[in-house]
């Protein structure tokens, strides 16, 4: 590609309407027939993180098992330094959670020197400690196993008796959770109405100076996850998410192994049992190599998926980030649910299920339901 046509194209990128593009990604089974409302309450969306380890009893850091609601991570884990009178950087979580939820999560602090505090006085509204346990070691980011969900899907509309509902319903749910949905970012990860990523494309061309780390850590993010779901919209769009190239690199269910494919056929059983997935690029650095053994299909159409968006790509290469893969299905474990007949004119759905980390529960819900505002 050459100056003139990226230039060409990073013109045409200024006049995208990012937010409505969000909506445009492709759908596994169709736009859902049935509509609902979601988080009328904080009660409607809940989420309990599992962690991969229990904390020891022992050491200088203290992890704290918290329930929140109406609060963001980043504002909990200021709250706790400041009671505990250390720095910011002395409290760690693993995982950002949703505000308009009641969410459940770990925080470590550490904290080797000093009276030993009464945890049972901290107080911060919209916050309850359940735990206090000491631990060797500090909670990173990315380090809890996966998120439990229990989410209400209230006052399902569609067909003209609650059974036609429960009917279109039930089988999207069980398509859902034999052959997984696409694996797309959620639209908080692009902030309010897609506003990150012209923010990065003004960060890449000079235009905003961005000294925050966090947030240029952010927007450098947005813009990956943007071409991560293009290219597994396109998958989708062509019916090849449930299929394996030639020299693909493919994906071990819950974790993060990767292996390059050598005869998909041989290969297929495991991915019709959700053991390996298909996979699509986090962009950056390195993506030669994946050139080098890709299939010709799969790199064409990888190109043609991102070939509009060249300026993004340059920029994430001279962030000098890391070429990844990243599983394009998403995969509803022990996915339960029950109806709820609230009042003779109101029927509700709850739905429980688990979620690797990284993985957003908005791809589960966009395939079932289309949201409605208000009741």
């Amino acid at each position: 590609m050459t100056a003139n046509s990226i230039s060409e194209l990073s013109a045409a990128l200024d006049d995208l309407n990012w937010s409505n593009m969000l909506s445009e990604l492709s759908y596994a089974n169709g736009a859902p027939e049935i509509s609902a409302l979601l988080k009328q309450s904080p009660e409607d969306f809940v989420v309990v993180e599992q962690m991969e380890i229990e904390p020891s009893g022992e050491g200088e850091h203290i992890w704290l098992d918290v329930t929140k609601i109406r609060r963001n991570t980043d504002a909990v884990a200021k709250s706790l330094a400041r009671f505990a009178g250390v720095s910011n950087r002395d409290v760690g979580y693993s995982g950002m959670k949703d505000f308009n939820a009641v969410t459940r999560q770990w925080f470590s602090v550490w904290r080797p020197k000093g009276e030993p505090l009464d945890w049972s006085s901290y107080e911060f509204d919209g916050v309850e400690l359940n735990r206090v346990v000491n631990h060797s070691r500090k909670i990173k980011r990315g380090t809890h196993r996966s998120n439990r969900f229990e989410i209400r899907l209230a006052n399902l509309k569609g067909g003209e008796q609650a059974q036609d509902i429960q009917t279109i319903l039930d089988h999207r749910l069980k398509t859902l959770r034999d052959q997984g949905a696409p694996n797309y970012f959620g639209e908080q990860r692009f902030g309010r109405n897609a506003g990150n990523i012209p923010q990065a494309l003004a960060m890449f061309r000079g235009e905003k100076r961005v000294k925050d780390r966090n947030l240029r850590s952010i927007l450098l993010s947005s813009v990956r996850s943007w071409l991560f779901n293009s290219v597994v919209s396109a998958r989708v769009k062509t019916r090849t998410w449930q299929m394996l190239f030639k020299g693909e690199p493919a994906n071990l269910d819950s974790s993060n192994s990767i292996f390059v494919v050598e005869d998909a056929l041989v290969e297929n059983q495991r991915l019709k049992d959700l053991d390996i997935h298909p996979t699509a690029p986090l962009w950056g650095q390195g993506h030669e190599s994946f050139a080098e053994s890709a299939s010709v299909d799969l790199l064409d159409l990888e190109r043609d998926a991102l070939v509009a968006y060249a300026e993004l790509k340059v920029g994430l290469e001279s962030a000098r980030l890391d070429y990844q893969r990243r599983p394009l299905r998403v995969i509803a474990k022990r996915l339960e649910w029950q109806y709820q007949q609230v009042s003779e004119a109101r029927l509700d759905c709850v739905l429980s299920f688990e979620l690797n980390r990284g993985q957003f529960a908005t791809s589960i819900i966009r395939e079932l339901v289309l949201e409605r505002g208000c009741l």
